[in-house]
């Protein structure tokens, strides 16, 4: 098994880096956003590794860190969900909310992430909440409606992520979050 590689990223396309190593080896490895986002070609970089091999070929998905690949190993022992969908997850929300919506068994959150129905958010929720019993569980309402209020007001999903878990600090009030997170969304 590929636990790590240490390499200089040669090309970048989506979620999709091309790593070359001092063998002379090049690899193909599929990222989750952040991590593809966090990566610059011509810089090296270290990736946790992990290889999949299914009817479709062998791929190499790698993470920043290891507590990404630790979520990413988790959500694919879930029934019916493969690893694009755990790619999915793990680009479209933080790795500590996402662990705090499946330990606080967070559903509705959960399945207002992008490819989630709420059947797949109860089955993450079902056969993985014994696994996160011990996390610290934050409340995470001020966050959903913070989020909310700020992609009806038109920002992309994304761009509201960021900034809502830049700004949230434990004890905000909703409007607190929202007021915070639309001044720096005027400068940007």
């Amino acid at each position: 098994m590929i636990a790590g590689i240490v390499g200089k990223v040669v090309q970048k396309s989506g979620n999709t880096i091309h790593l070359s190593t001092n063998s002379g080896i090049v690899f193909e490895i599929v990222c989750d956003m952040q991590t593809s986002e966090e990566l610059e070609e011509g810089k090296d970089c270290y990736l946790h590794t992990f290889m999949i091999i299914s009817q479709e070929g062998v791929t190499l998905y790698g993470f920043s860190d290891e507590k990404k690949k630790n979520l990413f190993l988790s959500l694919i022992k879930v029934s019916r969900l493969g690893p694009k969908t755990a790619l999915k997850l793990l680009s479209s929300e933080d790795v500590d909310n996402l662990i705090t919506m499946i330990a606080s068994q967070d559903i509705e959150g959960l399945s207002k992430l992008p490819g989630i129905s709420k059947k797949t958010a109860e089955r993450i929720v079902m056969e993985l909440k014994g696994e996160f019993e011990n996390v610290d569980i934050k409340d995470m309402k001020v966050y959903h409606e913070s989020l909310e209020a700020l992609v009806s007001l038109g920002y992309p999903e994304r761009l509201a992520r960021e900034v809502v878990k830049e700004v949230l600090k434990e004890g905000m009030t909703t409007s607190e979050v929202i007021k915070k997170a639309l001044k720096i969304l005027s400068r940007r």
